[in-house]
């Protein structure tokens, strides 16, 4: 009843919008909260001239945009195809996820954003030892990262597949933009090059070779996306994979006691909504059943938070 009343406001746009600025003036308060200068922080990147990046970083094989990808969402009227969002995009990670660890949602932590992913790094090395046919990840030499945004999720693939070249795939040239500065500013202060590579593609389809990688893997990506679109990068994913290779998706789990709260709580749910349009696509979803529709065998899963799962299902070494 409570989803379906807010699903039904949210059609009135004022009440969206005012939804939408409360999120977001939510989400930069609790950045200043965890002691990060969102202020400052933007203000020294928006010193770059990101026009000219824009357009290195815009691909014409990304292809049109899907009309899924062009409404507003993340608090954001243009979504993720703005500056706004690319590059506020590392900022906003840290404040979202800040509570996550925590059961009750309520204890912050500056670091939750970093140990979310390591868990999910963890999770998926583990349920990727209980497949078999799946490779050592000693042995994976290609990474796909699919919406990669700004990079966060690509570098945590790369600390988890050292010997591994990573592909990160995003459909905003914003977001590529942003995560190749980010990646050039750890290069200068590395002196070495990453093996890392940030494509404006459409994860749908990719335009990469069929075959070529050893793991995909989709973080935080599902919920933002319609039932079609999560099913299409399925279906993409299972092409690219190399016979026995994984597919590794972190999402958060509906079924989670810390995610039913939510539900049951009429503000909580208001301003999560204001923010993910295709909430309840992703609620709806048959995840390990879409995965098998697509390919994959034997969907495996395991809780990474108190919110989230990671799940792992691998092609076919017949295929």
């Amino acid at each position: 009843m409570l989803v379906s009343v807010v699903e039904a406001l949210f059609k009135f746009p004022p009440l969206f919008e005012q939804a939408t600025k409360k999120a977001r003036g939510m989400i930069i308060q609790r950045a200043e909260a965890i002691g990060l200068d969102w202020d400052g922080t933007l203000q020294q990147l928006q010193q770059q001239d990101w026009e000219a990046r824009l357009q290195e970083a815009t691909d014409p094989a990304a292809g049109s945009y899907p009309s899924y990808y062009t409404q507003p969402f993340h608090a954001y009227k243009q979504g993720n195809l703005c500056w706004e969002a690319a590059q506020e995009f590392m900022l906003s990670s840290q404040s979202v996820h800040a509570p996550v660890m925590d059961p009750e949602n309520k204890k912050m932590d500056p670091l939750g954003d970093h140990m979310l992913r390591s868990n999910y790094g963890k999770c998926m090395l583990q349920l990727m030892a209980e497949t078999p046919g799946a490779p050592q990840p000693s042995a994976v030499q290609a990474v796909l990262d699919v919406g990669c945004a700004a990079g966060l999720s690509s570098l945590a693939l790369r600390e988890l597949f050292p010997a591994a070249h990573i592909t990160g795939v995003d459909l905003s040239p914003h977001m590529v933009a942003v995560g190749r500065y980010h990646q050039e500013q750890r290069e200068v202060a590395s002196g070495s090059k990453e093996p890392v590579s940030i494509l404006h593609r459409k994860a749908e389809d990719t335009q990469l070779p069929a075959g070529s990688f050893d793991v995909v893997s989709m973080c935080l990506v599902a919920h933002e996306l319609p039932q079609h679109a999560t099913k299409a990068i399925l279906q993409e994913a299972y092409r690219l994979l190399r016979p026995g290779g994984v597919m590794s998706i972190m999402e958060m789990n509906p079924n989670s006691p810390a995610f039913q709260r939510v539900f049951a709580n009429v503000f909580a749910y208001t301003a999560f909504k204001s923010t993910e349009p295709w909430l309840m696509e992703y609620v709806t979803l048959d995840l390990h059943g879409a995965m098998r529709e697509a390919g994959f065998e034997a969907p495996r899963q395991t809780e990474n938070s108190p919110k989230h799962r990671t799940v792992v299902a691998a092609k076919p070494l017949s295929s």
